[in-house]
This record gives structure tokens, C-alpha cells and sequence, in this order.
């Protein structure tokens, strides 16, 4: 690959005089709210084992993800985010399927060493 044809690279522009001058392209402002999307996911996985805390965390993740989209598409942040998210709300239900199991068997009266 050619090191003018990389993205973030160095361009080389010549001004009026002949001299080379070298610009550095200017970098897209990064969404403040995919970052939060990222750090929601990531709080509603710590937090999935109680419900509440990765029901929360993971809803306003996939929100702020949302919420971040530019022009059709996702940021890497927004993605991950969403993605991360997704995987918090995929574990609070896997927990409430835990507890919900773990309440049945103690009402049956089975499962137990002592029962």
C-alpha cells in the first residue's frame, strides 16, 4: 500500500511556493453517546447476576447506541456497545430462568442433600 493512500495518514500538499507542506487529515469527532453505550454494556454485564442492575444497564446501552447512529451507519464504540448490551440482557434472563428454577425445586422439595 501506497503511504498517501492510507487513511490517517500524512498528505503531502504543495503550497504557492513550491514547498512541501505536510497536513494531517482531520479525524471525525468520536460520539460521546456510543462511548456511553460501550460503558453501559460493559456495566450491564458486571451487573447482570442482579436483575435490576442489567435490566438497566443493558436497556440504556442499546438506547445510547441508538441514539448515536450518524448518517445510516454505527461507530466501532456504538457497535460494541449494542453488542455488549445485547449480551447483558441475554444474561439477566438467563439469571431470572436460574432463580426461577432454583424457587421450584425448593418448593417441590427436590434437588436438595438434606430434603
Amino acid at each position: 500500500m501506497d503511504q498517501d493512500n492510507q487513511e490517517g495518514s500524512w498528505q503531502e500538499t504543495r503550497d504557492q511556493d513550491q514547498s512541501v507542506v505536510y497536513v494531517q487529515p482531520e479525524k471525525t469527532a468520536q460520539s460521546n453517546m456510543a462511548l456511553a453505550s460501550l460503558v453501559m454494556g460493559i456495566l450491564g454485564i458486571i451487573t447482570s447476576c442482579c436483575c435490576c442492575g442489567g435490566l438497566i444497564f443493558g436497556s440504556l446501552g442499546i438506547l445510547f447506541a441508538l441514539l448515536s447512529r450518524t448518517e445510516d451507519r454505527l461507530e466501532g464504540y456504538a457497535k460494541a456497545g449494542l453488542i455488549t448490551s445485547a449480551i447483558a440482557m441475554v444474561l439477566v434472563v438467563l439469571v431470572v430462568i436460574v432463580y426461577v428454577g432454583i424457587a421450584a425445586m425448593s418448593d417441590l422439595g427436590i434437588g436438595g442433600v438434606f430434603s
